[in-house]
Formats: C-alpha cells, sequence, structure tokens
C-alpha cells in the first residue's frame, strides 16, 4: 500500500511539472524565451519549434523573427535565415541586428553587393560600430574593391586599435593591390593581437613561399598545425613547400595527413608525388623477398 502512494506521488510529480511546461508555453514571450535557453546551450534546431510556436501566437513579434532567422544562420540555412531577417524589418526597419545579420547571409550566398548595402545601412544606423566597417571591408574586397575595402579596414581599425581580424582582412587587399611589404606588416599585426588563430600563420605561411621565404613559411605552416591538428590546408601548404624544396618523402607525410582530413587537393598531390615512389618501395620489397627466397632454395 505504502509503495502505491509513492508511485501516486511520483507520477503526480511527473504530471505537474509536464503541466508547468505546457503552462510555460502557452504565451509567445514564453516560447521565445525557451526557444533562448536552447540558443545559449548551442541547441539550435531544439530551439526552433518555440521559435515557431511563438511567432505563430504572435505574428508581428519582429524579436522573434530576429532570433529564429539568426537560428537558421548558425544551422546553415541562409535563404531562410533571410525571409526571417526580411519580415523583421519590414516591422521595424531600423533593427541594426537584422541588417548586420542578413549582410552575413548574404556574403554566404556570394551576393556581395546586397551584402555591401547592408553593412552599409548599419553604418547609418550607428556610425560608431567599427565591426560594421570591418564587414563592408570584407564584402567589398571579395567583391574586387579592394581600394573601398583599404578605406573601410582602416576605419575600424581607427576606432578599434586591436581588431586583428581587420588586420588580417587588410592584409589579403593590400597584397590584391600589390603592396605585399605592408601586407606582410598585417599579417604579422594580426597574429600579434592574437597568436590563437591557425589560420593566420598558415596564410603568412603561403604569402612567404610566394615570396621565396622558405625557412619562416615553413614556421608558419607548422605553428599553424600546432595550434589547429586538424587544419588540413596547413598540412597541404607545408607538403606543397617540401616538394618545392625536393624533400618528397617528409612532404607525402603531410600530404597523407591533409588527406585523411578530407582535402581533396591533397590526394591528388599523393597520386603526383608520392604513389610511384611507394610502388618503387614495393618493388623494392618484392626484389628482396624474391632474393631471400632463392637464397632458401640454394
Amino acid at each position: 500500500m505504502r509503495r502505491i502512494t509513492k508511485l501516486s506521488q511520483l507520477l503526480l510529480i511527473v504530471v505537474l511539472i509536464s503541466s508547468t511546461n505546457l503552462a510555460f508555453a502557452q504565451t509567445s514571450k514564453d516560447n521565445f524565451i525557451q526557444g533562448l535557453l536552447r540558443t545559449n546551450k548551442g541547441q539550435n534546431a531544439e530551439a526552433m519549434p518555440f521559435f515557431n510556436k511563438a511567432l505563430e501566437l504572435k505574428p508581428n513579434y519582429f524579436e522573434a523573427y530576429v532570433m529564429r532567422g539568426s537560428t537558421y544562420m548558425r544551422l546553415g540555412d541562409y535563404m531562410n535565415a533571410i525571409i526571417d531577417f526580411d519580415k523583421a524589418l519590414e516591422l521595424d526597419p531600423n533593427l541594426i541586428k537584422a541588417y548586420n545579420y542578413r549582410g552575413f547571409c548574404y556574403l554566404e550566398r556570394k551576393d556581395y553587393r546586397r551584402a555591401i548595402e547592408d553593412f552599409t545601412k548599419v553604418i547609418e544606423l550607428k556610425s560608431d560600430y567599427p565591426n560594421a566597417f570591418e564587414s563592408r571591408g570584407y564584402a567589398k574586397s571579395l567583391f574586387n574593391q579592394h581600394k573601398a575595402a583599404l578605406e573601410d579596414y582602416n576605419r575600424s581599425i581607427e576606432m578599434k586599435p586591436d581588431f586583428h581580424e581587420a588586420f588580417h582582412h587588410r592584409a589579403w587587399s593590400k597584397i590584391a593591390l600589390g603592396d605585399t611589404t605592408d601586407a606582410i606588416l598585417d599579417f604579422n599585426k594580426s597574429i600579434e593581437l592574437n597568436e590563437d588563430v591557425a589560420l593566420y600563420y598558415d596564410d603568412l605561411g603561403r604569402v612567404l613561399m610566394a615570396f621565396g621565404d622558405d625557412k619562416e613559411a615553413v614556421k608558419n605552416f607548422s605553428k599553424a598545425i600546432k595550434l589547429d591538428p586538424n587544419m588540413a590546408v596547413a598540412y597541404l601548404h607545408r607538403g606543397e613547400l617540401k616538394v618545392a624544396l625536393g624533400k618528397e618523402k617528409p612532404a607525402c607525410k603531410d600530404f597523407e595527413v591533409a588527406n585523411e582530413l578530407g582535402n581533396a587537393e591533397a590526394k591528388k598531390m599523393l597520386e603526383l608525388h608520392c604513389v610511384a615512389e611507394e610502388d618503387a618501395e614495393e618493388s623494392d620489397d618484392k626484389k628482396s623477398e624474391e632474393k631471400t627466397q632463392k637464397k632458401g632454395k640454394e
């Protein structure tokens, strides 16, 4: 009898918790909060039903459109994200976040003109926002407007002198404009400001390799690999440099790792530089084995 009572109490608690959760999701705001709680934990797919419900209950809930749009972004669904940001901006044309997020979506879709327009709108609404200048500069550089990009990068760095991403992106625009010396200074500055970004070392290594500074290039590729052992392109680039230096055996080891990490170019390099070598080694092994067998028969 006592066991039945305890079981009943347990069931009652479960029912109460369930009913509380259902009640908690009755209003649009409560659903919105539930969605936020999940996105904060990185549970983006789980957050979507709550944002959907919030908008079902309150179709003009522009904050929910922005949050659902940013969740679509994190899930890689840029088209649906743009649709949500469009809707949010219909409801409030001054939403800086919506323009900013939509700009990044356009970047992902390689629609650089629209990305530039959105980041420009962010700057119009918030002229002291260095990230918007940096983002617009990046969009312009991808659109091959490197001179205009430099102006935006310069402005963002003036406002935020430790903006390592701006230095890194500005370096590539300087490379495109033929200013290699200043570009290398910018690459080094980005590393000085943030020593933990593997990409910065790999990019600097590529530039140094192109200009014949092989020793420093190898150091940078190796540093990138140390920071991120799964960075396939760093192994690929280091392998390419080793091939150029006539060190094919060590190069093949780098290509093997890059290939295992899923780099398609590394597979081509293995076929080009390493398969013949492997075949030769197998042939030597076979000859050695045949000699041993022959001696055994004698």
